[in-house]
């Protein structure tokens, strides 16, 4: 059991915020976030409530890497930002680049484009680790003449409190399909097993 556990994070956040609707402001807004994950595997799960709506976010992603390449489905519904897809990608990766294919598929539509990631972290010191990650999609329909440029950045500022605790700031933006949001929080993360 302790072996399924390895390098397993439990991680959540919650953030209380005034509605941007008057009629709503005896009811604040809330997000509260919990997941898991590691190198390879990623499940999160989002409640939110903004201006007296209710909302279910999901995010799911494995990633498996045999050799140079690495293979990454996933699923992806954003009730919030009215935004489900499933997207799979293929890329060699080399340190910290990547560079590949991706297939987008919504709404009974699937789009092929070209995958560019960059992937870092670095260590400040004993207890501060900073992460960034930027990846770009570039879809061109030739059939409608549309060509998209989809971006995912995120940045995180980890503060490893002891050897299963850390802290972190997390900026993460996304452009997908047309659709822009991002997220500024602070999150604790749980180290499951050794």
């Amino acid at each position: 059991m302790n072996n399924l556990l390895i390098g397993l994070t439990l991680f959540g956040s919650l953030s209380m915020r005034t509605p941007n609707d008057i009629e709503f402001q005896d009811t604040p807004d809330y997000e509260v976030s919990i997941g898991v994950k590691n190198k390879n595997v990623f499940l999160n799960r989002q409640w939110e409530r903004q201006d007296g709506l209710n909302y279910v976010d999901d995010e799911y992603w494995f990633k498996t890497e045999p050799g140079d390449f690495y293979f990454k489905p996933q699923y992806v519904n954003k009730t919030s930002r009215d935004l489900k897809y499933s997207k799979l990608d293929t890329r060699y990766k080399k340190d910290w680049f990547s560079l590949g294919h991706t297939a987008l598929m919504s709404e009974d539509i699937t789009e092929q484009g070209l995958s560019v990631g960059i992937h870092n972290k670095w260590k400040i010191n004993g207890t501060l680790e900073f992460e960034s990650k930027f990846d770009g999609y570039y879809f061109r329909d030739e059939v409608l003449n549309v060509r998209r440029l989809d971006l995912e950045e995120y940045l995180a500022l980890n503060w490893k409190i002891n050897e299963k605790l850390t802290l972190s700031n997390i900026l993460d933006y996304n452009d997908v399909k047309g659709k822009k949001y991002y997220k500024f929080k602070v999150g604790v993360e749980y180290k499951l097993g050794d």
